[in-house]
């Protein structure tokens, strides 16, 4: 016979003052990321089965959202066995990018295309990139 693991979302579901929370202690591993060692929050619901769904849906979010976490602890294997010469960089510049951007949305107008080229230097990156995704949204919406 057979022994199957049975992981049931009702054993993280509690029920106060009629409402049905979720309850659940941090995996020892991800311990750090977090200032309590345990979880618990409203599901907003006084149903018994819209709690078990919802409780469904955390658990799934949470155990994805933790893996990640482990993954991000993990060493990368064989890291020095990885050829780094041989790899061609073809992302785009962050001068290109604004170039197709005042390509884009600049109209010719000169202060606004002053400005974004004053904005593509080391410090402001930050907006060149959020630019860049403006872009990036522009190109696929005209595509669909």
């Amino acid at each position: 016979m057979y022994k199957v693991m049975y992981n049931s979302n009702a054993s993280y579901v509690s029920y106060r003052a009629g409402i049905y929370y979720y309850t659940r202690r941090i995996p020892n591993d991800v311990k750090q990321f977090y200032a309590s060692s345990r979880l618990s929050f409203s599901l907003r619901t006084k149903s018994y089965a819209g709690a078990i769904r919802a409780a469904s849906s955390a658990t799934q979010k949470l155990e994805d959202y933790w893996l990640g976490l482990r993954l991000l602890q993990m060493e990368i294997p064989a890291i020095l066995l990885i050829k780094t010469d041989s790899i061609n960089n073809t992302s785009p510049t962050i001068l290109y990018a604004v170039e197709v951007y005042l390509k884009l949305r600049g109209n010719g107008v000169r202060i606004f295309i002053r400005t974004a080229m004053r904005n593509t230097l080391p410090q402001d990156c930050g907006i060149v990139i959020s630019l860049f995704a403006s872009v990036l949204n522009y190109l696929i919406n005209s595509l669909t």
